[in-house]
């Protein structure tokens, strides 16, 4: 027994410490991060906490080079200690720079151990050093803010649960295409909004997005209902304007593919339940009206998800995975052609079945 001690003492001794260990007081930890232009000339900005007390200050170091590796090693050199990406949130890519080729501008986070794989991806309108300009609006550390942002909107069933592995694996997919958050400087504050889902093609962003509506019912349609949803519109009813809020609260969708010769057609039977959130007429206790309520929302739910699909199939960008259901159940659809050719000429058709379940405390 001693000399297992004593061989055990002795190694002690012996044994090295964590051969990776990296100090935060060494780092500079970098938790968002922009990128513009095009490989061959290219910007990156990085945001760091420059403060230990006060998490909503931080630094901003731009870098720029022909690779996004070039432009971390440039804004390395202007900071006395080491970047490092482990606590990574956010990635903003500016909207040109993402039409031309995404994955070659997240390449170098791939290939790298330290990226965390559930950074949020963002397109930003615009110059993402904008985005970076909120010190004076936000009470959170940078990072936090634009990771907590994305992920209340991913909660209201308006952007996908999407991050960086997410988006390798839609960006080579064949049967569905990527959808990213889509952001705009908004207000005198100058504060980021949500301002719809970018869509891409591919590897690359078609320049189109759709609104936060229509990137709603791409949601429901494509993946499934989040948190919550919450609906309003505006109804023209008996010369005076009626306001109608709604929360859904399931949407239950029957997708069927036909064809006839040349011609396919995809048809949804959607049966969606509400809770009505806003209706000042009331009287929804009478059957009538209540049949009219719902007839009025059935319409706008079908001109909407109408709009969202002629926006889609025009940028040859198939977000719902249509592609996904033709490749699995109608493989002779899958080889006759290229998918995008067909996609962009199939005939979709909604059907939305409303029903009021709830109605609020007044009647």
């Amino acid at each position: 027994m001693r000399k297992v001690t004593v061989f055990l003492l002795i190694n002690t001794f012996l044994l090295s410490g964590c051969w990776d260990q990296r100090l935060y007081k060494e780092l500079s930890v970098i938790s968002v991060i922009g990128i513009e232009g095009h490989i061959g000339d290219i910007k990156s900005y990085f945001a760091y906490p420059s403060s230990n007390s006060d998490p909503t200050k931080y630094i901003v170091l731009e870098g720029t080079g022909k690779t996004l590796r070039e432009t971390r090693i440039d804004a390395n050199k202007k900071t006395e200690q080491t970047m490092d990406n482990a606590e990574l949130t956010t990635l903003l890519v500016n909207e040109e720079s993402a039409q031309k080729d995404l994955y070659a501008l997240l390449d170098v986070y791939y290939r790298s151990a330290q990226s965390p794989m559930n950074a949020k991806v963002v397109i930003t309108k615009g110059s993402p050093k904008k985005f970076l300009e909120i010190k004076d609006t936000s009470s959170k550390e940078i990072g936090e803010y634009y990771y907590d942002l994305i992920t209340a909107f991913e909660d209201a069933t308006i952007y996908p649960k999407t991050d960086l592995e997410i988006a390798a694996n839609l960006m080579y997919s064949e049967g569905r295409d990527l959808g990213l958050p889509y952001l705009i400087i908004s207000g005198d504050h100058g504060l980021p909004k949500g301002e719809g889902m970018a869509l891409f093609n591919g590897k690359k962003y078609t320049g189109e997005h759709l609104t936060l509506r229509e990137s709603i019912f791409a949601i429901l349609l494509g993946y499934r209902k989040a948190n919550f949803v919450e609906l309003a519109y505006m109804w023209d009813k008996n010369e005076k304007k009626v306001q109608v809020g709604f929360n859904i609260i399931d949407f239950k969708k029957k997708k069927k593919i036909m064809q006839d010769g040349d011609n396919i057609k995809v048809q949804y039977n959607i049966n969606m339940p509400i809770v009505l959130t806003e209706y000042p007429p009331n009287h929804l206790d009478q059957e009538d009206e209540r049949k009219k309520l719902e007839k009025f929302i059935k319409g706008k739910v079908e001109k909407d998800i109408a709009r969202m699909f002629k926006t889609c199939q025009e940028a040859s960008s198939d977000v719902t995975g249509i592609g996904e259901d033709i490749r699995a159940y109608h493989p002779q659809l899958w080889r006759e052609g290229k998918w995008k050719d067909i996609y962009k000429d199939l005939k979709i058709e909604t059907k939305v079945n409303v029903d009021i379940v709830r109605s609020g405390s007044i009647r």
